[in-house]
């Protein structure tokens, strides 16, 4: 069993925030700029960021895409902790109804979708032919009244999907979205997940740490 797969070990399943990393083409680039540094006793090193909410790593709150939907400081943690599946699909496409099907997906879930998309980061530029989520799998899941959907690209909608039918389906039924999940060394089946925002009212989504293990 490799150490990633080893049961109860839990794993980081987020991208590293650094300057220079792949964003949503127009929005503003993360930056890290130390503006103090340790000069000698007494000094210490104080660091600002600069970013885009939805970058790396992050949660989309209802309220990115529904106007009177919950920012990312009233998503309970309940929603953001508990069961989770890993689903595989390697095939370059979309996500669609019978991948979902297939999986063991309980009602209450988080599902985490790992797919051919993980190869694009090491482009290290934004590829706009990344896939997403069928409409009719977001439905799908709906349905099966899941809590939480992730995936591993920078957005559940094809770069060219004008409707966002996804991002409408899936934060309209109150499911929160993970993306830019690094899900490459994790093998599919069920989980333990934790994803933690930070907690600041009124925003629309936040940067996350998530972490996985294998129960």
């Amino acid at each position: 069993m490799s150490e990633t797969q080893a049961y109860g070990r839990w794993i980081d399943v987020t991208r590293p925030l650094r300057n220079g990393m792949i964003q949503w083409p127009g929005e503003r680039p993360f930056r890290l700029n130390r503006f103090e540094k340790i000069t000698g006793p007494g000094t210490c090193n104080v660091s600002e960021i600069e970013t885009c909410l939805h970058i790396g790593t992050h949660i989309d709150a209802p309220l990115h895409f529904i106007a009177n939907g919950a920012d990312i400081d009233g998503i309970s943690l309940e929603q953001l902790c508990g069961p989770a599946v890993i689903v595989d699909i390697p095939e370059r496409r979309d996500v669609r109804p019978t991948d979902l099907a297939a999986a063991d997906i309980r009602r209450g879930d988080g599902v985490l979708l790992r797919t051919a998309n993980a190869m694009l980061w090491d482009k290290g530029v934004f590829d706009a032919g990344f896939h997403g989520i069928s409409a009719e799998a977001a439905d799908w899941l709906v349905k099966a009244g899941v809590r939480a959907v992730g995936l591993d690209y920078l957005s559940v909608d094809r770069y060219d999907a004008p409707e966002k039918r996804a991002h409408y389906a899936l934060l309209g039924a109150g499911i929160i979205i993970i993306e830019g999940l690094d899900l490459a060394t994790v093998g599919p089946g069920r989980y333990e997940m934790i994803a933690l925002p930070l907690r600041i009212p009124g925003a629309d989504g936040s940067p996350a740490r998530v972490i996985v293990r294998r129960v």
